[in-house]
């Protein structure tokens, strides 16, 4: 019997990241990232988990 390995589907917010530099990252709409994460940009900080769909 195998286990699957299902993808994290958060991330964390690394230390001089924003929201351009995650979707820029990620190819990623920021703004699907804010309606997936229901916040607004000035609250991404530093530690805080995200999360990222495609």
């Amino acid at each position: 019997m195998s286990i699957n390995k299902t993808p994290f589907p958060f991330y964390q917010v690394q230390k001089g990241e924003n929201l351009k530099i995650i979707s820029q990252k990620y190819n990623i709409e920021s703004t699907k990232i804010l309606l997936d994460n229901q916040m607004s940009p000035k609250q991404i900080k530093e530690g805080m988990f995200i999360i990222l769909k495609k």
